[in-house]
């Protein structure tokens, strides 16, 4: 591929390039959702952990499923339905600031 193809081109050339970009998509509009933030989850795990999490996504067989849920509002926690859902848990939590005891 050369610089300033169209995105049609490169579809064409890589049928795979759709579904990398929904899936991409979906997972970051889940992590928006439950209220994850894209920094410190690449960050978990030195990355391994995120591009684990990315590669979920991209073989996952529930997406429809996934943009029904977020055109429906989701929820404050990822769908039971998702691959991902302990993961953006974790990244969640990891965020959450410390509270002191009382």
């Amino acid at each position: 591929m050369t610089w300033g193809m169209s995105k049609r081109l490169q579809a064409a050339a890589w049928p795979m390039a759709a579904r990398v970009e929904r899936q991409a998509r979906l997972m970051g509009e889940v992590m928006q959702r439950v209220a994850v933030d894209p920094g410190s989850a690449a960050r978990e795990g030195r990355g391994i952990a995120f591009a684990a999490a990315s590669r979920r996504c991209l073989v996952c067989r529930n997406s429809e499923e996934c943009r029904r849920w977020l055109d429906q509002g989701g929820a404050d926690g990822a769908p039971g339905f998702c691959p991902n859902a302990s993961f953006f848990d974790r990244a969640r939590s990891a965020r959450q600031p410390v509270r002191a005891p009382v």
